[in-house]
């Protein structure tokens, strides 16, 4: 590892991002700073994107950043966002001002061997595990290529990792599961353009020229949602919001997929969405996933992620057992993975 590549692009995220971020390295090495942090947890490929690492390896057409970026197209095409995560981050009121959430280390961040055994019978993953498996894989995918560097990159809380690549031609950020917009996992299934990388150096435009030869013959959104909006102010919002619903169905968008379309779409009408978190019970496991709901024309509606509907409902009359609000504000034992 090259200690001053490290330095260099610790120094353009300061210069590009508004957070405190850190760097996270695979195996102690000789990088003594404040912002470096070594990984209690060994990183390993799972066999289906080593696999695939096998087959870019043999490709001798494609250039290293074509093979990088078919490596972020199969991990979101084959894996989902575990939003289970988010129904275990706490809430930190000890400033008023300052409200913070805290994520636990033990969902995907600091892991042992039972949840690790656990994730091989699904394919829901969170930040942290991608980001771990997708560096690997690239450190795979370098081989001998000694001038460039990755590792994984986060925030000083904990609440989201990426991956980190440079050398001296560029710097990139790869963040398939970006928590402020439509995530590349859900995008890339669609058939649509990668969103999730940022680019904050190309001496040569190489990366650049990777991602828009990826993006040829891909929009940025579905054609039909693009008509659909177009029309939107001359529609009932919620036969709108329906169709919608009907082109999601279509293309078999997962849960989270459903719920940051809903949510997107819902507040770009200038309309307050609240989150409530529903219970899955499946195959013996209980885990929870994001729905939204919303006050419109005097009823309460409820964009159900996991049913795929849209419904009028009355938010006391909940089954509390099935429904949970706020659930930051409680305490939950370990879940397995």
């Amino acid at each position: 590892m090259n200690n001053e590549n490290i330095r260099r692009f610790y120094e353009e995220v300061k210069e590009s991002l508004d957070d405190n971020y850190k760097i996270i390295i695979e195996s102690k090495e000789d990088l003594d700073e404040d912002w470096v942090e070594y990984d209690s947890v060994k990183w390993t490929v799972e066999q289906p994107i080593e696999k695939k690492v096998n087959e870019l390896l043999n490709k001798k057409s494609s250039t290293l950043e074509e093979k990088i970026l078919k490596l972020y197209e199969y991990i979101c095409l084959n894996y989902v966002y575990d939003d289970n995560v988010l129904f275990f981050f706490r809430k930190d009121l000890s400033d008023p001002n300052n409200i913070k959430y805290i994520a636990v280390d033990w969902y995907g961040r600091i892991v042992g061997n039972e949840w690790e055994d656990n994730r091989q019978n699904h394919n829901r993953r969170v930040c942290y595990e991608f980001a771990r498996v997708y560096a690997k894989a690239i450190k795979e995918l370098l081989d001998d290529n000694n001038n460039l560097d990755v590792f994984m990159l986060g925030d000083k809380e904990n609440l989201h990792y990426v991956v980190g690549l440079t050398g001296p031609e560029y710097s990139v950020i790869l963040d398939l599961d970006d928590f402020n917009s439509i995530k590349d996992l859900t995008r890339l299934k669609l058939g649509l353009t990668i969103k999730g990388i940022r680019i904050l150096r190309d001496n040569s435009g190489k990366f650049k020229d990777a991602i828009n030869k990826f993006n040829v013959g891909r929009k940025s959104e579905l054609a039909e949602i693009e008509a659909l909006s177009s029309e939107s102010d001359k529609k009932n919002f919620i036969t709108y919001l329906n169709e919608i619903i009907l082109i999601l169905n279509k293309y078999n968008v997962d849960t989270q997929g459903f719920y940051e379309y809903m949510k997107l779409i819902i507040e770009a009408k200038k309309i307050e969405t609240e989150k409530v978190w529903k219970k899955i019970n499946e195959d013996g496991e209980k885990r929870y996933t994001r729905c939204l709901t919303f006050d419109y024309n005097d009823q309460t509606y409820i964009a159900d992620s996991i049913c795929k509907t849209l419904s009028i409902i009355n938010k006391d009359n909940l089954d509390k057992e099935l429904f949970t609000f706020n659930p930051e504000e409680n305490e939950y034992p370990y879940y397995g993975g």
